[in-house]
């Protein structure tokens, strides 16, 4: 796993521009270390999409205005959960005591390592598709009409917590910090990615 440079940099709010001297040996530093901290696991699950939900044995996601729009078309989806693990939430505890600066880093580091691997589920997802079928961009709790609590759902569908070590606090917070769930629409024909 790797994220570049500019990557963290967009994360860390420099638009197009990139750390350069000390604040880039820092930037290197914290990365490499990051880096040695990542567990990443995940989890996905094939559901079909029925009358605005997606249903299992008795737990119920229910489709979301803006998240139905935004999968139109697609007769069954993904739940997808991901987190780049409890070793990174370490790492981000030890800067935000160290400096503002560093903790400020971190975060970006681990904004684009979650948002990278992500990326990379979605690859491993694809690569299952049946000729003809492609994936809607990724959808998650929190956007749009598409409620937070959702998560519960997904992660149970998903029994989050045994196949990847994810977790959800009573406040809706994923443990570990970098951990994402989703759903991703199938559609047939080209992808709207």
């Amino acid at each position: 796993m790797t994220v570049d440079m500019a990557e963290i940099a967009r994360y860390m709010r420099m638009g197009r521009g990139v750390p350069e001297g000390p604040l880039a040996e820092r930037v290197e530093s914290l990365r490499a270390e990051a880096l040695s901290s990542v567990r990443p696991a995940r989890a996905w699950r094939r559901f079909a999409v029925e009358n605005g939900s997606i249903d299992s044995g008795g737990l119920r996601l229910e489709i979301s205005g803006k998240l139905a729009a935004h999968m139109r078309g697609c007769g069954s989806a993904y739940l997808v959960c991901g987190t780049i693990g409890a070793g990174f939430d370490a790492l981000q505890r030890r800067a935000s005591v160290g400096s503002g600066t560093d903790a400020l880093i971190v975060q970006a580091i681990g904004a684009a390592l979650i948002e990278s691997y992500m990326n990379s589920v979605e690859d491993e997802i694809r690569a299952e598709l049946l000729p003809g079928e492609s994936l809607v961009q990724r959808y998650s709790p929190g956007y749009g009409d598409f409620p937070l609590s959702a998560q519960r759902t997904i992660l149970g569908l998903l029994d989050s917590a045994r196949a990847a070590g994810i977790s959800l606090t009573d406040s809706l917070l994923m443990v570990p910090s970098k951990s994402v769930s989703a759903v991703i629409g199938v559609r047939k024909g080209d992808s709207a990615k």
